[in-house]
C-alpha cells in the first residue's frame, strides 16, 4: 500500500497511533519522540538555519511533536504521497496555529526532491515503520533521497519496529492498530519474510537492525525503543542515524 492507498484510512490512522489509548502504542510514541528530539537537539546549534523534513508524515504528529520540543526556530515539512492525509495535517495545524510548518503532497521517492527546500541544514526522517510500506524498487531512491538531503552538516534517522524480534512484536503493534489495518488473519504474521500482511492488502515489511544499517550504510549502533509489557522491559523498535551524532 503506497499513496493514495492510504487516503481511506487518514482518520483511523490518526486514531490508531496518535490517539490509540493502549499503553503499548502510547508508551511507544512517546519514547519514539523523546529519543528523536533527543537527536535533533544534539546537531542544532544556534545562528543556524535547520530544517526537519518528516518523509511519510502521515497526520503530522511527529512534526507537531518536534515543533512543541524544539520550537519555531527550526523549520518543518511534512511529506506525504497521500492526500488526505497532508489535509488532514493541515486542519491540525490550523487550530494549533503551528508557524513554520509546511504539509506537502508528495512522492518521497522522487528524486528531484531536493527542489523542494532551501539550502539549510536538513535532517530527514522517516518513523513509525513507515520504510515498510514503501515499494522495494522506490526503496533505494528514497535512502539515497535522506542521505543526500542530510549532507555533511545534517543526518538523516530511520525510526523502525523491530524485525529481529519481529514473532513476539508484531502481535504487540498490530493487536492494539486492528481498526486501522482491519483484519489480522492466521498468517498475517509471516516471520520468513518478517512482514505484516493481511488478505485485504495490507502489507508493512519491517527491518533487521543490520538491513536498515546497510541501507542507511552507517556503522553508528541504533537506540532501542523501550516499552513495558507485563513488567518487561522489551525493545519494540529502534532509532537509527545515518553518522555517529
Amino acid at each position: 500500500m503506497y499513496g493514495k492507498a492510504w487516503d481511506d484510512m487518514a482518520s483511523e490512522y490518526d486514531n490508531c497511533v496518535e490517539k490509540n489509548q493502549d499503553k503499548v502504542i502510547s508508551n511507544y510514541i512517546s519514547e519514539e519522540i523523546k529519543i528523536i528530539a533527543n537527536l535533533c537537539k544534539k546537531i542544532i546549534k544556534p545562528g543556524k538555519k535547520y530544517t526537519i523534513i518528516d518523509l511519510g508524515s502521515g497526520t503530522g504528529r511527529v512534526i507537531f511533536s518536534l515543533y512543541k520540543s524544539l520550537g519555531d526556530s527550526v523549520s518543518y515539512y511534512g511529506l506525504d504521497a497521500s492526500e488526505s492525509m497532508v489535509q488532514l495535517s493541515k486542519a491540525k495545524q490550523s487550530e494549533l496555529n503551528f508557524k513554520n510548518i509546511s504539509f506537502l503532497n508528495h512522492d518521497v521517492t522522487d528524486s528531484k526532491i531536493d527542489s523542494l527546500f532551501d539550502d539549510s541544514i536538513k535532517i530527514p526522517m522517516c518513523v513509525y515503520n513507515t520504510i515498510g510500506v514503501i515499494p522495494v524498487p522506490k526503496r533505494q531512491q528514497f535512502f539515497d533521497n535522506m542521505t543526500r538531503l542530510a549532507g555533511k552538516e545534517g543526518f538523516a534517522l530511520i525510526s523502525a519496529f523491530n524485525g529481529d524480534d519481529f514473532a513476539f512484536a508484531a502481535p504487540q503493534i498490530y493487536n492494539p492498530m486492528k481498526s486501522m489495518v482491519k483484519r489480522i488473519d492466521e498468517d498475517s504474521f509471516d516471520e520468513k519474510k518478517i512482514a505484516f500482511r493481511n488478505s485485504l492488502g495490507y502489507y508493512s515489511q519491517w527491518f533487521t537492525r543490520n538491513q536498515i544499517k546497510k541501507l542507511l550504510n552507517s556503522n553508528a549502533e541504533p537506540i532501542p525503543i523501550e516499552v513495558s509489557i507485563n513488567n518487561k522491559i522489551h525493545a519494540l523498535g529502534h532509532v537509527f542515524v545515518d553518522r555517529d551524532l
